[in-house]
């Protein structure tokens, strides 16, 4: 499978490359609007789609809770509670979440929050906890439904052993990964370390995301890789 039309990105940069904004993507599963992370750029970007009428319930899946991708969590909250009238559920594996969010004023009868998948999703997340902050939990997802898989790294220094076995055996179907080229390869994935893990045939199913410096595009497309890239913004005044 490498036909990723299923999901769509808010932002492919890293924390340091406002240019691309915040790594953050989502996809539809009937009515519900399933959002993976929520940094500062995310709600300027999904807030005119969460209007719909075709969308019932809000879900976020929160990797970790770095500014780049939990910044405007609070936000999307408050909106989708206050202004839609719409339920937000959130999934944060680690005890963390509803902490960070008292601190930022929500409290949590605006959300639910889960730590493991409720059974009325009608998909399954898998968490892997991964490498990238010591002083943080941080998580990658392998999401599944009807044919698609997939695995979202989130910011990790590496590929979990199994995760790679699961690619490797066509159990995930693509892989988005953040990639790095710069000095903070040290916090998330080398090029280095998916050129050595992926076979060259099998990149076409990797996309790169959460990028240093867009100028590393070609660079990543010459290795065989495929580049995450953000949909056009929606008009503010149209609601889907």
């Amino acid at each position: 499978m490498t036909d990723a039309n299923f999901i769509h990105f808010n932002g492919t940069g890293s924390a340091f490359n406002p240019g691309l904004e915040n790594t953050s993507a989502y996809f539809m599963r009937g009515s519900d609007f399933v959002l993976i992370d929520c940094g500062e750029t995310v709600f300027s970007r999904v807030w005119n789609l969460l209007r719909s009428t075709q969308i019932k319930r809000i879900i976020v899946l929160i990797t970790h809770l770095h500014c780049d991708h939990a910044g405007s969590l609070g936000t999307l909250i408050s909106y989708c509670y206050y202004v839609l009238h719409k339920p937000v559920q959130l999934l944060h594996p680690a005890g963390t979440l509803k902490r960070y969010l008292e601190i930022v004023g929500i409290g949590d009868r605006l959300y639910t929050s889960y730590r493991s998948v409720p059974e009325d999703w009608n998909f399954t997340v898998v968490p892997y906890r991964v490498e990238h902050a010591p002083d943080m939990a941080c998580f990658g997802y392998e999401v599944g439904f009807d044919d698609t898989s997939f695995y979202y790294s989130g910011d990790a220094h590496d590929i979990p052993a199994e995760v790679l076995s699961r690619f490797t055996e066509r159990k995930i179907g693509l892989l988005f990964h953040d990639t790095s080229l710069d000095g903070h390869a040290q916090f998330h994935c080398p090029l280095s370390t998916l050129e050595r893990d992926i076979p060259f045939p099998e990149r076409k199913r990797v996309f790169c995301m959460h990028l240093d410096d867009s100028s590393n595009i070609p660079v990543l497309r010459e290795k065989g890789f495929q580049v995450a890239s953000a949909d056009a913004r929606e008009p503010a005044d149209t609601a889907l």
